[in-house]
């Protein structure tokens, strides 16, 4: 296990993140539908499990509400949870919660992450274009809520995104929605996102 020490330079401390986060904003792959290839018969549809209305509490530490219409995808890697709904062009509108432990010899702060994914995301989101960056509170702790667009692997696509540092665990809450998303659908994603709660003490 790599040891480290307490003064550890501002690069290494770069590095290190860079080896633990991997700009967990981006999973436009979730969002696709089935490929082209190989459509299912227009007759018979595939079945979804469509929920209710429903709180998710984690044990990862943190409850979010979700609304009827959306559709709980499991086993997803690296991802606590994620929801799809109706699909939008050829991409679905898609939430997710992504929660990652930070070594606390690292001292890293909401800060450090928020300039981290930053400085990755031009290189990671194709024309990148930031719409608008504000700092929340999330359950009394501060957060970083972004908003911004880019091509997606069906389309342009726009993320809303809140992060937020709370014990050294890494919340990423994320809203994919591609363009002309209806208003309706755009407002339940993010009702989603906004009702993200931390539970840990």
């Amino acid at each position: 296990m790599t040891h480290y020490s307490p003064r550890m330079t501002r690069f290494a401390l770069t590095l290190a993140l860079l080896a633990l986060l991997a700009l967990p904003a981006l999973p436009v792959a979730l969002a696709q539908t089935a490929p082209a290839s190989s459509p299912a018969p227009a007759a018979t549809p595939a079945p979804q499990r469509v929920i209710e209305a429903i709180t998710v509490t984690s044990n990862q530490g943190y409850s979010i509400k979700v609304p009827g219409g959306w559709t709980p995808l499991k086993n997803v890697p690296n991802v606590d949870v994620a929801f799809v709904n109706k699909t939008v062009g050829q991409l679905r509108p898609t939430v997710t919660v992504v929660v990652q432990d930070i070594p606390a010899d690292l001292k890293a702060t909401l800060a450090d992450v928020r300039d981290l994914n930053a400085s990755k995301m031009p290189s990671v989101v194709p024309n990148l274009k930031m719409l608008g960056e504000k700092t929340i509170r999330v359950s009394g702790q501060n957060a970083i809520l972004w908003s911004y667009t880019g091509d997606g692997d069906g389309g342009k696509v726009r993320w809303t995104q809140v992060l937020t540092l709370k014990n050294n665990r890494l919340y990423t809450v994320t809203l994919v929605t591609p363009t002309g998303t209806p208003e309706a659908l755009l407002d339940s994603g993010r009702a989603i996102v906004d009702s993200f709660a931390l539970t840990a003490k």
